[in-house]
């Protein structure tokens, strides 16, 4: 195959003539289109033109066809034939499409054009709706019903295409509907320089550190109650959080409310990487409470880091790490548990310089983007 068509909802921001997009989907964007001649690039556009990313879009054999800024999947039916124009246009030029679901419409290329697909499960919405504690029960059943339709359409589109998720637990579900999928999983990571972190030195200050969306379906109420505890037990404690969302404004009060201000930093979203992996590398922890997931690849990058992992059970991960010897659980809600095995690391880190090591040698054997975007686009 010569050419092929990425459907995804990456944000593109433009500036003058040039176009920008995050880091993590350049990573993934020039990997493909080293191994294509012709890439063309069905994305959206961001709400504004302005520069939120800080990667030029400068893939010579990169085409960018662009979709309109959607805040919802509700908002993106108003949309329908803005996806429907785009996607006819690369018909004949695409050897085969990529989507991603739950991203809008990634069924329209196999039940509309009948092009040769491959679909990638990356999340599970109805998941991801019930574990949103924002949301009443009513809100949940009625959101759940509005994706249905939706749904149905991106299972039938599955069922005549090439069919990946984000792990284990995904194929399991997908099984359940007759559908033949392969687990994945997601990776940014290709060079690692393994960096023995601070905290396995003669160091006095607890270091622990978050990367992810603001929102209440990542566990964000858990982590300012975790701080509450570690206020109590460690008054000079450091914790990073990098990421924005929903929350951004409230978690802020929180801190404020709650004299944490010299305790957690909120960087909002940081698309260097290299200042990502700086402050990775300076944290004794990385704690990940998330209550719904496919694969998260900031618990990968972590890793890659040499920075323990201490997170929910949540995605592939308890099918891909071992608790206790690459990873340590604790579960949904339980922030005592959580609190413990951090006093379980101040009180002797020997067994998480263990788990460092282990999961470390996982990733780099078996989780680079080598390996991962390799398995789907091989042709």
């Amino acid at each position: 195959m010569n050419s092929i068509a990425i459907v995804a909802s990456w944000t593109i921001s433009k500036v003058g003539d040039k176009f920008y997009l995050p880091s993590t989907h350049y990573v993934y964007l020039r990997y493909i289109s080293e191994h294509f001649k012709k890439v063309y690039l069905v994305a959206t556009r961001a709400r504004k033109d302005v520069m939120n990313n800080n990667t030029e879009l400068n893939l010579s054999n990169v085409e960018y066809i662009p979709l309109p800024y959607v805040g919802s999947y509700l908002k993106s039916l108003t949309k329908f034939y803005a996806w429907y124009h785009a996607l006819k246009f690369i018909k004949d030029k695409s050897d085969v499409v990529y989507c991603r679901v739950p991203d809008p419409f990634s069924w329209m290329s196999t039940l509309l054009f009948q092009k040769k697909t491959i679909m990638h499960f990356v999340g599970d919405t109805i998941d991801a709706t019930k574990n949103n504690e924002k949301w009443s029960s009513l809100k949940k059943i009625v959101m759940i019903a509005g994706y249905l339709p939706e749904y149905a359409l991106t299972l039938l589109a599955a069922h005549h295409s090439k069919v990946y998720t984000n792990g284990e637990h995904l194929v399991q579900k997908l099984s359940k509907y007759g559908i033949k999928a392969t687990a994945v999983i997601s990776s940014t990571v290709s060079e690692i320089s393994l960096v023995t972190p601070n905290a396995f030195k003669l160091h006095f200050q607890l270091r622990l550190i978050y990367i992810g969306y603001i929102r209440y379906a990542k566990g964000v109420n858990t982590l300012m109650e975790l701080w509450i505890k570690l206020k109590l037990e460690y008054p000079d404690f450091k914790f990073e959080v990098i990421g924005n969302g929903e929350m951004f404004a409230d978690v802020q009060k929180f801190v404020v409310d709650n004299n944490l201000i010299n305790n957690v930093i909120l960087h909002g979203h940081v698309d260097n990487r290299n200042k990502i992996n700086q402050l990775l590398r300076a944290s004794d922890l990385f704690v990940f409470p998330s209550l719904s997931e496919g694969s998260p690849r900031v618990v990968i990058e972590a890793m890659a880091q040499g920075t323990p992992v201490i997170s929910t059970p949540v995605g592939s991960l308890p099918t891909t790490f071992v608790e206790g010897e690459t990873i340590r659980f604790f579960d949904y809600h339980d922030v005592d548990r959580a609190f413990k095995i951090i006093k379980e690391f101040v009180d002797n880190p020997e067994p998480f310089i263990f788990q460092r090591d282990k999961a470390y040698e996982l990733v780099k054997n078996n989780y680079t983007i080598e390996a991962f975007l390799g398995k789907i686009f091989a042709h």
